[in-house]
Order: C-alpha cells, then sequence, then structure tokens
C-alpha cells in the first residue's frame, strides 16, 4: 500500500506542477495579449467623437430640453459629459499621431466646455426652462469659441432647427454667417 501512496502523491504532485505551469503561461499569454490591445488600440479622430457623439447629444439635448423631457435631457447631459472625458482620456495620444492637432491645448479648451455643460445640468436638474435656453446657448458658444481656438472656425453649431431636414440641424452650413 505505501507504494501505491507514493505513486499517488508523485502522480498528484506532477499533475499539480503541470497545472500551475500552465496557469503561469496563460497569466502571461494575457498580459501579453493586454499590452497589444492597449498598443494597438483604436484610437478615434477627434473629429469623429465631436460628430458621432457630441454633435447627437447636442441636438437630442436641445429638442429634449425644449420639450420639458428632463430625464431624456440629463441623460443627454450625461452622454456629453461622458464624450468630453473620452476626448480628455484620448487627447495625448490623438495628439501624438495628428499633426493638427499637436499644437493646440484641447485640454484648457475642454475647460471651458465642462463649466458650460454643468450650466446646463444644474438647469436640468432644476427644470428651469429660461435657464436651459441659456445655459444651452452658453454651452453652443463654448463650442464655436472652441472650433474658433482649433482654427476650424467654419464649424458654427447653432441651437438646432426644428424642420428636421438635416440630421445636423444644429449646423449652420451656410458660408460666412456666424449665428453664435
Amino acid at each position: 500500500m505505501n507504494g501505491f501512496f507514493k505513486k499517488a502523491l508523485g502522480l498528484v504532485s506532477f499533475l499539480g506542477l503541470i497545472g500551475t505551469a500552465s496557469l503561469l503561461i496563460n497569466f502571461n499569454t494575457t498580459l501579453v495579449r493586454a499590452a497589444d490591445a492597449q498598443t494597438n488600440r483604436y484610437l478615434p479622430h477627434l473629429a469623429d467623437l465631436m460628430n458621432e457623439a457630441m454633435q447627437v447629444h447636442h441636438i437630442k439635448l436641445w429638442f429634449a430640453g425644449h420639450a420639458e423631457n428632463w430625464a431624456l435631457a440629463g441623460y443627454e447631459v450625461k452622454k456629453i459629459k461622458e464624450t468630453i472625458n473620452e476626448i480628455k482620456e484620448t487627447i495625448v495620444d490623438i495628439q501624438s499621431v495628428s499633426p493638427l492637432w499637436q499644437r493646440l491645448p484641447v485640454n484648457e479648451m475642454l475647460k471651458n466646455l465642462d463649466s458650460n455643460i454643468n450650466a446646463v445640468d444644474q438647469a436640468v436638474t432644476t427644470k428651469n426652462s429660461a435657464k436651459f435656453v441659456s445655459a444651452y446657448q452658453g454651452f453652443t458658444a463654448a463650442c464655436n469659441a472652441c472650433h474658433v481656438s482649433a482654427n476650424q472656425p467654419q464649424i458654427k453649431i447653432i441651437q438646432p432647427l426644428g424642420n428636421g431636414g438635416s440630421p445636423f440641424a444644429d449646423q449652420d452650413f451656410a458660408t460666412g454667417n456666424s449665428p453664435q
């Protein structure tokens, strides 16, 4: 019997050693994959974040606030704040690969947006229509000031038009007209 237990103990020890080695190899592979994913991760273009997220939420925020749908307006404020934070988190990487943004203090420009979207958030939270309109106009003006600072004055954001004829109802496409 004693020989059987020695063999069983030896087999269990051997299997435990193989299991431990396997775990270590898998853990190392996971770390390598995580590093590769970080190195090769998708890096959005700043214009994509603005067009596909910020501008859409800007439009929806106006219509929700205008309709006094404060729950939806609050949600849109949250999405705008998330987009601003995503830009803050990726801007250093974006600037490292894009000559257009390298020379601009984008994080400083975003601070102005923060204070303006916080004013909109406060108006939404208090369900104050008059303050909402004023704060929304201030936020829109801050967007345009950022575009001017980024040497992109041709991008002019406005209060959305109610006609729904364009998916970008909050942009002035006319040359030389600056509503804000």
